[in-house]
């Protein structure tokens, strides 16, 4: 049975509309004024409001006003003594639903009243509606996200392919990019860098080197010092990799990483010779993270170096070839103590990538890779 609350400072009025609604199969609550039918409006749910326009205290409208700041669904229908168009407009704008003028005609009350009840179940339906909108949106969202992670999920496992095939073109280089990746995760972190540049720098760092597909095996596992047409060859694979990836807009952000991880801070790397600030910060670290895991595992031309003659060289290399800060940040956190080695094997056991530590049989082929250059100067490590 429908609910109606009536309220009425007249008790003539009230008890007359009362009984209108109740001969009509409503159930009625009465208030006579509007402070106390809003204390009943605390307790209580109704299916429509009938409420006197003129009443001490509280003003129909002052009601009305006050009850839509905590209800918008109860449908309120005003009763006015006084056929004004400003209290027609008054009420209507805080947000009555019907207005009756008094006398008060039985019929007119009831169409008025039903009128609302079926007003308020459309609204309620509405709300419902809404909800479980929302509802299937958050299941659209959940489940595009999960898609997304699913996509990145698969994306990556496509880079660890590309990385896999890159790396067994060179022996002794297997597993490096996913340390590199492992290195400059933790210096960007440690930067701070937002979520966003942390996936680029993520997926940059173990493509840094897809270039190499371009450059002969026999100069990647040349256990001897490398000619000058050789080691152009070399030189040209950040080049090589930036062109291959350039056309496919996944790897777009990810292109300043291939192409200027070996441009030095003094403006003496390749392929374009850019200096200081002008190479793109993640290139910096991952220039940092690459020379560091290079020095430490061994490559054809030498033996691998300890941590600490690594940081050595990183320290030597500040504002030469590498940014002073990136090194700073990976020697003054002491990532050099991490083992990167052991993390990268063991996801590489866990089924994610392929164990990397590779020894030389025959360790009396080991030289120190050396090319001097041009202006009498020798190359750091990892010139490759």
């Amino acid at each position: 049975m429908p609910r109606i609350l009536v309220i009425d400072d007249e008790p003539e009025l009230r008890e007359f509309v009362v009984m209108s609604l109740e001969l009509n199969n409503f159930e009625t609550v009465e208030a006579e004024n509007g402070k106390k039918a809003l204390l009943i409006l605390e307790q209580e749910d109704f299916d429509c409001i009938v409420s006197d326009v003129e009443m001490p205290e509280m003003t129909g409208p002052e009601f009305l006003k006050n009850f839509r700041d905590i209800n918008k669904i109860i449908p309120v229908i005003m009763l006015t003594g006084v056929k004004s168009l400003n209290t027609v407009v008054e009420v209507m704008k805080a947000g009555a639903q019907d207005y009756l003028v008094k006398p008060i005609n039985v019929d007119e009350l009831l169409i008025a009243v039903r009128k609302c009840i079926e007003f308020k179940k459309l609204k309620e339906q509405n709300i419902l509606l809404q909800k479980e909108n929302e509802r299937y949106q958050q299941h659209l969202e959940e489940m595009v996200e999960k898609r997304s992670v699913q996509l990145k999920d698969a994306l990556f496992g496509s880079l660890i392919i590309i990385a896999s095939a890159i790396e067994a073109k060179d022996e002794y280089t297997k597993g490096h990019s996913n340390r590199v990746r492992l290195i400059s995760l933790d210096i960007g972190t440690l930067m701070n860098l937002d979520n966003k540049q942390l996936q680029i720098l993520e997926y940059g760092a173990m493509m840094h080197d897809v270039g190499k597909i371009g450059v002969r095996d026999a100069i990647l596992n040349k256990n001897k010092s490398l000619t000058e047409e050789e080691f152009d060859s070399i030189m040209s694979h950040p080049a090589i990799g930036a062109n291959i990836v350039k056309n496919i807009s996944f790897f777009g952000p990810m292109i300043d990483c291939i192409k200027y991880h070996h441009e030095k801070f003094n403006g003496e790397g390749y392929p374009e010779g850019l200096k200081g600030e002008n190479i793109p910060l993640l290139s910096r670290i991952v220039a940092v993270a690459d020379t560091y895991d290079a020095i430490t595992t061994t490559r054809p031309y030498r033996k691998e170096k300890t941590n600490i003659e690594a940081v050595q060289v990183l320290i030597d290399g500040k504002g030469t070839q590498f940014d002073p800060v990136v090194v700073d940040v990976f020697v003054m956190n002491k990532l050099y103590e991490k083992n990167y080695i052991f993390k990268d094997k063991t996801e590489s056991e866990s089924g994610n990538i392929k164990p990397s530590t590779i020894i030389l049989d025959d360790e009396a082929i080991l030289e120190n890779f050396h090319k001097t250059k041009k202006n009498g100067e020798s190359y750091l490590y990892d010139e490759m």
